[in-house]
Formats: C-alpha cells, structure tokens, sequence
C-alpha cells in the first residue's frame, strides 16, 4: 500500500512541462546509424521497402535497398531536403506544396521525415491519467504556437515510468483527428526507451498503415561528414 500512495503522489507531482521536457530528451541524440524496413498497406495491397540511413543533429541522408527503389536516396541539409532519383540520374530539391506529399507512397508526409524534433513547437494544455491494462499512464494533450507544426495539436499517451509515449493522435486546428501513431515494440539503448517499431494511420485513408521497423540502430556514434553533402548523393 505505501508503494501505491508513493507512486499516486509522484504522478500528482509531476507537471506538463516536465512530462514533455522528459519525452524530448528520450528522444534526443547527436548521431545515428541504422537499417529499417517500411511495410505500406494501401488497400489489399502491401509493399515493403529496406533502407539505410545516417543523421547528425538536423540532417540526415537516407538509401534505399530493396530492388524496387534501389539507388533512391534522400538527403535532410540545412533544413532542406532533396531526393536523388537514379532513373533520370538527378537531383530535385522538394519544397512548398511538395513536402506534404508522400514520403514514398507511405502515411507519412515528407514533412513527417524532417522533423528531427517533432515535439519543439508543442506547450502542454492539459494531462489527466487513465487506466490501460490495469497500468497507469497519462494523457497528454499538446498545442503548435509557432504555426511551424505539420499538426495544430497531438493527444498522446505517455508512460511516465519510461518517458515514452505509446500512441499519438494528430490533431487539425478545427478539431479533426487525422492520423494516429503507435509505438508497438521498444529497445533499450544506453538507458533510454527507443521505439524500435512505429505503425502509423492516416485516417483520411481506407484499410491504410505504414509500419516502420528498425532492424539496427546506433545512437551518438561517429558518423562521416562524406554522408551530409549534395555530392554524395550522386555517387
């Protein structure tokens, strides 16, 4: 009983603006290596695509593997974001309109992709607890004001215990929930809760997911600069 009231009284205790500094630092590192797998289901069909990538700070470059899109390779710098396409061996820098398209045919917008932290915008509004599975957790609602977000707000639940949220709700100004985000399988790396497999819902379409899946990934590790140049793109 004295465990339970001590648990009561710490989530009592803690406020908001914590609860969102704690989910940001989670999240939040220099470096990274990794290989992952997007599986795309867009009505009967389903299509699974392999990559590559590497990030440092903002920036980040992406290749493609599976034979489909083999050669596809994208790069994040300084806040802009290009794609090389090898079938007519070029370039395009994507911008304006073009970034709220698909990010290869998934539920994310390129938007999505460049947020390398997706959470600064956000003030918390409200947080009240709820009972999932006979665990506690907390629902933590979020606002934009800097009108730089892709979304207006985020509804999330978040396990206070690990500073991590399990499921996102993605929220128009005028009230409409247009795409959900769920965390289904977390690794533990150099003491932080990471999700290692994110499905995502855009509710806009019918019998519609994208499922992410890291297959390996290294935090704050050296990373080459070669990686970060419009050059490389090309090779």
């Amino acid at each position: 009983m004295k465990a339970i009231f001590i648990i009561m009284v710490l989530f009592q205790q803690i406020s908001p603006e914590e609860v969102l500094k704690k989910l940001r630092n989670n999240l939040k590192y220099n470096t990274s290596r990794f290989t992952a797998e997007i599986e795309i289901k867009k009505g009967k069909r389903v299509l699974t695509k392999s990559f590559k990538g590497y990030s440092k700070g903002e920036n980040f470059y992406l290749e493609f593997t599976n034979p489909e899109d083999k050669g596809v390779k994208y790069l994040k710098l300084k806040g802009n974001l290009y794609i090389y396409l090898p079938d007519i061996d070029d370039v395009v820098r994507l911008s304006g309109d073009m970034l709220k398209q698909s990010f290869m045919g998934s539920d994310l917008s390129y938007e999505d992709v460049m947020q390398e932290d997706p959470l600064k915008y956000y003030i918390p509004t409200s947080m009240r607890d709820t009972m999932i599975e006979e665990r506690k957790y907390a629902i933590l609602e979020l606002e934009d004001t800097t009108g730089s977000a892709p979304y207006y707000k985020i509804r999330m639940i978040v396990d206070l215990k690990k500073d991590t949220w399990l499921k996102e709700e993605l929220i128009t100004k005028n009230g409409r929930k247009i795409k959900e985000v769920e965390a289904v399988e977390f690794k533990n790396l150099k003491g932080r809760e990471f999700p290692t497999q994110i499905v995502m819902r855009d509710l806009r379409l019918k019998n519609s997911y994208t499922k992410f899946v890291f297959k390996e990934i290294e935090l704050d590790i050296p990373i080459p600069e070669k990686y970060f140049s419009l050059s490389e793109l090309k090779k």
